[in-house]
């Protein structure tokens, strides 16, 4: 499943994805699309047929907490978004 944010916010995709894993240890891996459309960005959850409702249910109470950590802060430091894989994938 891929989505992205809507919205202004002081904060992207992947300050999310750092986020999640500072906080929580999620993988959730952000991206840039491949070239004529790389200024889109978006972030890729892998989601098994086995996915419970609860464990869904947390990811995204999990998401909401990171985006209000990140309202509150602002954006993640490049240096801390290293933690995170944010190839294109092309």
């Amino acid at each position: 499943m891929a989505f992205r944010l809507t919205g202004d916010q002081p904060y992207d995709e992947f300050d999310v994805a750092s986020q999640l894993a500072a906080e929580r240890g999620w993988l959730v891996p952000a991206y840039h699309l491949p070239p004529n459309a790389d200024k889109v960005k978006l972030m890729r959850v892998l989601v098994k047929l086995t996915l419970g409702y609860s464990l869904a249910e947390k990811l995204i109470e999990d998401i909401a907490d990171a985006c209000k950590t990140l309202k509150e802060k602002g954006g993640v430091h490049a240096s801390e978004r290293k933690r995170v894989h944010t190839a294109t994938g092309y």
